[in-house]
This record gives C-alpha cells, sequence and structure tokens, in this order.
C-alpha cells in the first residue's frame, strides 16, 4: 500500500461519502449525511491513498459517551489498516474530550475489527422492514404532532433512556422533519415520542423512545407516524433486540426482520441507560 493519510472531513467530501454508502447499499440520504458532519464535524475523519480517498469515519460526543459511525473504506484499499486508522482517530478524538463510553453498531462481518481495538459485545441490533398500508391505523388523543419549544424536554426524557442528553442530534432531525415527529403525554406527563425522517429509499423511524410501562402509547406513537407517511410507503426501523414489546409491535404490524447489527462498546459500560424504553434507535451512525 502506498503513503496513507488520515485528515479531517470536509463539506466536499459529502457527496464522497454519500457514494460510499451507496456502494454499500446503506440506506442513508446525502441530507442524513449533511447531519451527520453537521453536528460535529471536528469528528468526521477521511482517509487517502497518494491523494485519492480511500475511506472515512464519523463520531459524535454526547458528553461522557461517544458514537462512532459510517466507518467505510474502499474496496480496492482494504485489509490494509485503513480502518483500523479511521477507528483510531475517532476514538482519539471522542477521548481526548473526555469520553468513558464509545458506542457503535458493527455489521457482522467486520466486528473483529472492533473486538481487537477493545470493543465488546453487548447485544444484537434488528432491522426490520416495513409497508406502510394506511389501514386499521388507529391513533389516540395522547399522541400530537411534537413542537419546536418542546425538543429540549423531549431530550432530558430521551436520556433517562439512552442513557445522556442527544440534544444536537435531536432538534437536527426535527428542524428538517417537524410534520413528522410526534410526543405522547398521559396527564400532562410525557411518556413517549417518535421521529422520522427520509431515508434513500422509503422513511426511517428512529428515534422512537416511551416508558416501558406505557406499551400502548408507544404502538400509538408509531401508527400515528406511519399514517402520516403516504401509503405504500417503505419504512425502516432498527431495534435493540433486548426489546422484545418493539419487536412485537413491529411483527403485528406486517414489519420483517432483513438484517441485523452488533451493539458494542468500549470502555465504561453505561449503567444509566434503560434499553428496554428505546423501541427504535436514531440510527447505527448515531445511536
Amino acid at each position: 500500500m502506498s503513503s496513507v493519510s488520515i485528515r479531517f472531513f470536509n463539506e466536499s467530501d459529502i457527496e464522497f461519502a454519500y457514494k460510499s454508502c451507496r456502494s454499500e447499499q446503506w440506506n442513508l440520504s446525502l441530507r442524513s449525511i449533511e447531519r451527520m458532519f453537521t453536528c460535529e464535524p471536528e469528528g468526521c475523519f477521511v482517509a487517502e491513498v497518494d491523494g485519492k480517498r480511500v475511506g472515512h469515519v464519523f463520531s459524535i460526543s454526547y458528553g461522557k459517551v461517544g458514537w462512532i459511525g459510517l466507518l467505510i473504506v474502499d474496496k480496492e484499499a482494504r485489509r490494509s489498516g485503513i480502518g483500523t486508522l479511521l477507528m483510531k482517530n475517532g476514538m482519539s478524538y471522542l477521548l481526548d474530550l473526555g469520553v468513558e463510553t464509545i458506542k457503535l453498531e458493527a455489521v457482522p462481518e467486520i466486528a473483529n475489527l472492533y473486538r481487537k481495538l477493545g470493543f465488546i459485545d453487548e447485544f444484537d441490533s434488528l432491522r426490520f422492514k416495513g409497508v406502510n398500508r394506511n389501514s386499521n391505523h388507529m391513533t389516540n388523543l395522547n399522541v400530537t404532532q411534537l413542537r419546536n419549544d418542546e425538543i429540549g424536554k423531549i431530550a432530558k426524557f430521551d436520556s433517562r433512556y439512552f442513557g445522556v442528553n442527544r440534544l444536537k442530534v435531536l432538534s437536527l432531525i426535527y428542524e428538517d422533519n417537524p410534520e413528522l415527529c410526534f410526543i405522547s403525554r398521559i396527564k400532562s406527563q410525557i411518556v413517549g415520542y417518535i421521529m422520522c425522517y427520509e431515508a434513500e429509499t422509503g422513511y426511517r423511524i428512529g428515534p422512537w423512545v416511551c416508558k416501558p410501562s406505557n406499551l400502548s402509547s408507544a404502538r400509538e406513537l408509531v401508527l400515528r407516524c406511519m399514517e402520516t407517511l403516504k401509503a405504500n410507503t417503505e419504512v425502516y426501523i432498527g431495534v435493540p433486540i433486548v426489546n422484545n414489546i418493539a419487536v412485537k409491535i413491529l411483527e403485528d404490524l406486517g414489519f420483517k426482520q432483513y438484517f441485523k447489527s452488533i451493539r458494542m462498546y468500549f470502555g465504561k459500560k453505561l449503567k444509566n441507560e434503560c434499553i428496554k424504553g428505546v423501541f427504535a434507535i436514531g440510527g447505527a451512525e448515531k445511536g
């Protein structure tokens, strides 16, 4: 392999990252990649060989927790240590910020790369796909469209389950898709919320977070979100396998599992998260 260099990602690299995601058949829109870069540009890196871009990785910090995603190396440049170099840059960036726990979702085929870097398997993360039929969708008055002035409250609610505050990500998703974000309240108390955004093909639902004791609200949130979409729209959702209620809701609605990844962590195991309240992840690239 010729000379390899790692540099900061910049706006001119967004199209490159988009094309690499398409080559891997990852269902990410150009706008999704732009959002990720906007969240934390200093945590995004590009690998070059003799001046040619051959890979990238994104990292984002949520206080004491960091997330790494969008690690892709061009096929012809693989098995040469570039993926490891990119990962080390992302990890060093987060650790220098004081991050104590780094998480990611690994494609099973490359999970050993992360294990060699010290990551530990946590649980499987399931991928479901469904088609919105707009039939028999009954929602109650507890579910309403999320307002801009409620994002801070949603981020605080979300942190009880995700484990840390991810306001910057939730705000950007909402700004792009306010009509596809909903909140559920019971007696003025927030019991859940859901967000949806356009993917390269169809739409992705997530985050979808709800109090585990309010399962009817969890179902109503996803129904309200789906009824907002056009009929016959493809819908994609990622679900922690430990939330078997979420799996059941989706299967009852006709969703089928088509893939799974492995949730992994490096450093301290996060103790103040409640995965059973996470009905859908925001995305493998950002948690």
